[in-house]
């Protein structure tokens, strides 16, 4: 029995590896439970705050886009409206048909009064047919027959150049341009220049990174820079989206080696200018990104703190846990060690620790009462036994010397005739029969002291035996108790594995829903698969538990098989020892009638003594009185030898009692003191 203990105390206390402690994977659940979470919102939180940037940042670039391209439309509208006006200005249009006696100067003026309205610095100039210059609000005539402008407007449309380089002053430039007519007949044009660095001012004022592109893919005006000889070169963006896409606007993303951009677009109608503005991937995220490393760093830090609480909470949970093991482990090998540091809690583990602490305190209570009950067991045994053995041998002594008394009365009735000659010896023979009835007198008192001790010793061991029995049920009580919180764990332990069956099938409908979504579910599916394995831990954790708590519960049936037993022995036990009290209560009986019949023979011996004298006389009294001494001779001859097998019994009872005292005492070895 002590070997499968020592065997079992083992399994018991075998090490527990890192991996294989609830302890770290408790740690793991609770960082997962907080880490995923965490990182599936960082992830949410980054993409909707770039889709969201990208958005605000689209809408702001078109409206920029198209207020740009609004203002532009008004200044190229009120270049047009203005020429126009003068195209059909009666006195332009006299002066261009041959005159009419209508002043240069006249014309002049109006030229000059229309220039000062818009008052940007330019020249409104009418030319002939031919394309020479005929009037102009200052400088010198030109011939711009050669230009596209004059070429289109001749024709009787109303144009907007491309960039046009002025030869005079090299400034970049575009012309608006608009048919004379008179009599439905073309007769000339009128064109005006727009300086585009008033453009680049325009551009500069509204966006920090807007440029505007004329029909043939040439930047004409900048925000950034001032396009000039010499200055920055002229740029050809005719490969652009914005350009070749055909669409009148449009948003769209490239990369170049100056970094990737956003790009918004408005083509301006009138002129086929397109308006683009751009802003830099990098800024344009800036903001996503910064919230996004704030909630990485918020993240981390509450990361750090989960695990600090994760650690904190799971040795809450397993430090009990790890200490309940320590006290059944040691229970296991017979030792009772209390657990110390829990019962103060308020949770169930501190009920847990209490409820252990009163089981091994009330068991190893028991347990010292029944060892001492068995070392007094054995210790009266032991006595009971020699007392026993001591009155057999009074018992066989008794009997003999009565025997030697039957045969001595029958011898006297067959010689008293011949007594009168040896009347002088009776004397000393009838001192002799005092005398050895005083001893046996004595003896026989001393048997009766012993009988009554034995009595009394096998009562206090009835009573200890039934004591006994009283604290063998509170051990079963006590164990019985024990198995009730073993399957209360076990219920909880069926708990865990429900909770790890329905994330095992969290993490299969995860892993279905991230196989539907593709190429983006793939980092969600490896998640998912890591939660479903995490969950098969779980289940195996918990299966190994319900092992376990099913092992102990075996244990504890066991053990309330054998308190059992050992119920059943005693009370055994108490029969026994009721049998063996009530023989001993009967020898008790016959020896206080060999008390009464030694008595009875110490009388007649003095009666003899005094009556010596008178033997003669009283010979034939004498012969009846032998011959009656003969018979209760051999009465108490058969008394004697009843008390002698009764005492027997009662040796042989003193042995098995001590056989079980000692079986007792040797069980009681396995378990320590605390």
């Amino acid at each position: 029995m002590a070997k499968k203990m020592n065997n079992d105390n083992g399994q018991n206390g075998a090490q527990i590896g890192f991996m294989d402690s609830i302890k770290t994977k408790l740690i793991c659940v609770m960082l997962l439970v907080v880490i995923i979470p965490l990182v599936v919102a960082v992830i949410v939180s980054y993409n909707t705050s770039t889709s969201k940037a990208l958005e605000d940042a689209q809408t702001a670039q078109e409206w920029q886009a198209k207020y740009i391209e609004a203002a532009f439309d008004e200044t190229i509208v009120v270049n047009m409206n203005m020429i126009k006006s003068i195209a059909s200005n009666p006195t332009v249009i006299q002066y261009a048909v041959g005159g009419a006696g209508i002043p240069y100067d006249a014309v002049q003026s109006t030229l000059y009064e229309y220039d000062q309205v818009l008052n940007d610095g330019q020249n409104t100039s009418v030319t002939d047919e031919t394309g020479m210059q005929i009037a102009r609000g200052t400088g010198d005539f030109v011939n711009v027959a050669e230009r596209e402008y004059f070429q289109e407007a001749i024709k009787g449309n109303e144009y907007i150049s491309n960039i046009i380089v002025s030869k005079t002053t090299g400034d970049r430039m575009i012309t608006f341009a608009a048919p004379i007519k008179f009599n439905d007949k073309i007769i000339g044009i009128v064109h005006r220049n727009y300086n585009l660095s008033h453009l680049h001012e325009l551009l500069a004022a509204q966006a920090e990174n807007a440029f505007v592109v004329d029909r043939t893919g040439m930047v004409a005006a900048h925000s950034q820079y001032e396009i000039a000889e010499g200055v920055h070169d002229e740029v050809d963006v005719s490969t652009s989206e914005f350009y070749t896409s055909g669409l009148a606007s449009g948003y769209y993303k490239n990369k170049s080696k100056f970094g990737t951009n956003y790009n918004a677009y408005v083509k301006e109608p009138k002129s086929g200018f397109v308006v683009v503005v751009a802003q830099n991937a990098d800024l344009i995220m800036s903001a996503a990104r910064k919230s996004a490393t704030i909630v990485i760093i918020i993240g981390v830090i509450l990361t750090v703190v989960a695990a600090a609480i994760s650690f904190i909470m799971a040795r809450s949970f397993t430090e009990p846990i790890k200490a309940l093991n320590e006290s059944f482990a040691a229970l296991s090998d017979g030792r009772f060690k209390r657990i110390d540091g829990f019962d103060v809690r308020k949770d169930e583990f501190g009920a847990i620790s209490k409820a252990t602490n009163s089981v091994i305190d009330t068991l190893n209570g028991i347990v010292s009462n029944i060892k001492e009950s068995a070392r007094g067991v054995g210790s009266s045994s032991e006595e009971l036994s020699d007392m026993a053995n001591q009155i057999s041998q009074t018992a066989e002594d008794v009997s003999n010397a009565v025997q030697e008394i039957a045969s001595g009365a029958t011898q006297q009735a067959d010689e008293i005739q011949s007594a009168s000659e040896n009347v002088g010896r009776i004397g000393d023979a009838v001192a002799n029969v005092q005398n050895s009835s005083d001893d046996l007198s004595n003896i026989a008192q001393k048997m009766k002291e012993a009988s009554e001790i034995s009595s009394n010793s096998l009562t206090s061991l009835q009573d200890s035996s039934a004591e006994m029995t009283a604290k063998i049920e509170d051990i079963s009580r006590t164990i019985g108790a024990t198995q009730d919180a073993v399957n209360n764990i076990s219920e909880k332990v069926e708990g865990i594995t429900s909770i790890a069956t329905q994330t095992n099938l969290l993490s299969l409908n995860a892993s279905i829903e991230a196989a539907r979504a593709g190429e983006a579910g793939k980092g969600f599916a490896v998640v998912a698969e890591e939660i479903g394995k995490l969950a098969e831990d779980s289940k195996a954790m918990a299966d190994d538990i319900k092992k376990e708590m099913e092992s102990l519960l075996e244990q504890s049936k066991a053990a309330v098989q054998a308190a059992e037993d050992v119920k059943q022995g005693n009370n055994d036990q108490q029969i026994a020892l009721g049998e063996t009290l009530d023989a001993v209560n009967g020898m008790l009986s016959d020896i206080g009638s060999t008390v009464e019949g030694v008595q009875l023979i110490s009388e007649g011996a003095e009666t003899c003594d005094n009556s010596k004298n008178a033997v003669v006389d009283t010979m034939s009294a004498l012969s009846a009185i032998s011959e009656e001494n003969a018979a209760s001779s051999e009465e108490t001859g058969a008394s004697m030898e009843e008390l002698s097998a009764t005492v027997t019994t009662l040796a042989g009872a003193a042995n098995s009692l001590k056989d079980i005292a000692e079986q007792l005492n040797e069980e009681m070895k396995f378990f320590k003191d605390i």
